[in-house]
C-alpha cells in the first residue's frame, strides 16, 4: 500500500479531470476484491485478493486526500482531514456496529465481505458517475 502510494507522485495525470475517475476504478478494484473473497473457498485467492485490496485502499485514500487538499488553503488542512478523520470513524464504528455486532445483525465473515464489497461497488458507481459527467461536461467546453 505504501508502494501505490508513494508512485502517486510520479504520475502526470490532470487529477482535476481524471482524479474521481481513479477513485472510481479503484473503488470498483476493491468491490471485486472483496467479492471475491466472498465467492471463493481457496485461501490463496483470498490473500492475493487482500493484498490487491490494501494496495488499491491505500492508493484510493492518497487520491481522495490529494482531490481534497488541491481545494484548500493550507491554514485549513487540520481542520478539514480531522473532521474528515472524524466522519470515517464514525461510519466505520456504525458500520461495524450494524454489520458485526451481536447487538446489530452479527453477520459471519463470509456475508460481511459480500456487505463491504457491496459497499464499496457503490461508492464505485457515484466516482464512476460523477467523473462520467465531468469528461463529458469537460468535452462539451
Amino acid at each position: 500500500g505504501s508502494v501505490t502510494s508513494f508512485i502517486v507522485q510520479y504520475m502526470k495525470i490532470n487529477w482535476n479531470l481524471f482524479g474521481e475517475l481513479a477513485l472510481g476504478i479503484f473503488s470498483a478494484i476493491d468491490a471485486g476484491s472483496l467479492f471475491l473473497m466472498h465467492f471463493t473457498t481457496n485461501i490463496w485467492a483470498c490473500y492475493a485478493s487482500y493484498l490487491i485490496f490494501k494496495a488499491c485502499y491505500m492508493l484510493l485514500i492518497t487520491i481522495a486526500t490529494f482531490q481534497i487538499a488541491v481545494n484548500l488553503s493550507m491554514e485549513r488542512y487540520a481542520l478539514m482531514f480531522g473532521f474528515n478523520n472524524f466522519v470515517a470513524l464514525v461510519i466505520q464504528t456504525i458500520l461495524t456496529v450494524v454489520v458485526v455486532d451481536s447487538r446489530g445483525l452479527g453477520l459471519d465473515i463470509v456475508t460481511q465481505f459480500l456487505i463491504y464489497g457491496s459497499y464499496f461497488a457503490v461508492i464505485a458507481g457515484i466516482f464512476l458517475i460523477r467523473s462520467i459527467c465531468l469528461l463529458v461536461s469537460s468535452k462539451c467546453e
